[in-house]
């Protein structure tokens, strides 16, 4: 059946994404190799007793936004003025880049009740102008894995896995850097860190990207984000019996004056779908009491629902057990959002909410 291996598991490599998926050629590149030495610059010292002054003076040295409490003058940047300068390199990001990397900044940034997952580039734009090689290589891996992510989604950015973004950290108002600095040291004990930085951002969390061996290529960044939307805690819920659809899928109190419907997944793989946890996190603001797999084909569940093919996908609703069963052609990522939209306006979603809803 066309599609049908949408909800394997595995990283994107070589063939387009989930082994035998069916949208092919999309391969990433082994990348330069090269370790993450943060441009040569030193780490923000802000945080430090007694050494306050020290982040801003090492900054200005190397030619980063490493650090200190006030924003550092900054290397003027051609394309303020004319675009279209022929003389340098224009912007690394540009709006409505091909590549689908979105340039964000403050009001946009994907806060909690954002629907897509993402990956984000924090940079200093004047490491750009200065031709710093990690700014550069990290831009080069931010593009390819956008570029892989929406062919895979077939050019829609609204059924890309996750998002990738760049956020310029030295805005003309002085209060980017400040913001940058404070989404990037939420997990670092409040000291600042330096420029370029990647960083997953689920449910308003910003993680930084330590890990030296996802920062060598886009794959690497592609297995890291995946992994760290498929491990998300509460994001799917794992059925191995029967007693756990009640005691694990239907156990959250349902909207009230509504009922309480779940999604479940049955299959035959063994490890999570990047795809299926993609649907999940984007859907979870819709009201479902929860997402659930059962994976490794489950005799007792298969036959509590008459599973005849995988993957198997249905809807669970209230406590009398009723069941809906996904039923489209395909199980590709735009027509199973497709279904799960419409299974939350006829139970439980109301007009308002909808269009209340962040859309990044």
């Amino acid at each position: 059946m066309s599609g049908m291996d949408g909800f394997s598991s595995g990283s994107f490599s070589g063939g387009g994404g989930f082994p035998g998926g069916g949208s092919g050629g999309f391969t990433f590149g082994s990348g330069s190799g090269m370790p993450n030495m943060g441009g040569g610059k030193m780490p923000n010292m802000g945080g430090i007793p007694g050494m306050e002054g020290f982040g801003g003076m090492f900054g200005n040295m190397f030619g980063g936004g490493g650090g200190g409490d006030k924003p550092q003058k900054r290397t003027r940047r051609p394309w303020d003025d004319d675009p279209a300068d022929s003389q340098v390199d224009g912007p690394p990001v540009k709006k409505d880049d091909p590549s689908g990397l979105v340039l964000l900044g403050q009001p946009k940034f994907p806060e909690a009740n954002a629907k897509h997952p993402w990956l984000i580039l924090f940079y200093h734009p004047d490491d750009w102008v200065n031709q710093d090689h990690t700014t550069r290589r990290y831009f080069s891996q931010a593009k390819e894995l956008s570029e892989g992510l929406l062919n895979k989604a077939k050019n829609n950015k609204n059924e890309m896995t996750f998002k990738v973004g760049a956020i310029d950290c030295y805005g003309r108002d002085g209060e980017t850097m400040q913001f940058c600095h404070s989404k990037m040291s939420q997990h670092n004990g409040g000291i600042g860190v330096a420029f370029p930085q990647f960083a997953t951002v689920l449910n308003g969390d910003v993680h930084l990207v330590e890990e030296q061996g996802a920062l060598q290529s886009a794959k690497n960044l592609h297995d890291h984000t995946t992994n760290s939307l498929i491990n998300y805690e509460g994001l799917i819920v794992n059925v191995n019996s029967v007693a756990h659809i009640k005691n694990r899928l239907l156990a959250s109190s349902p909207t009230p004056g509504h009922p309480c419907v779940a999604i479940l997944l049955l299959t035959d793989k063994t490890k999570t779908s990047p795809l299926y946890a993609s649907l999940a996190y984007r859907h979870r603001q819709d009201g479902f009491a929860s997402f659930g797999e059962s994976r490794g084909k489950n005799d007792n569940l298969a036959n509590q629902y008459s599973v005849d093919k995988y993957p198997f996908l249905v809807a669970l609703i209230g406590d009398e057990g009723q069941v809906e069963k996904y039923t489209g052609k395909s199980f590709d990522s735009e027509s199973i959002s497709n279904w799960l939209n419409r299974m939350s306006k006829r139970y439980f979603q109301s007009d308002s909410k909808s269009k209340s809803r962040k859309k990044t």
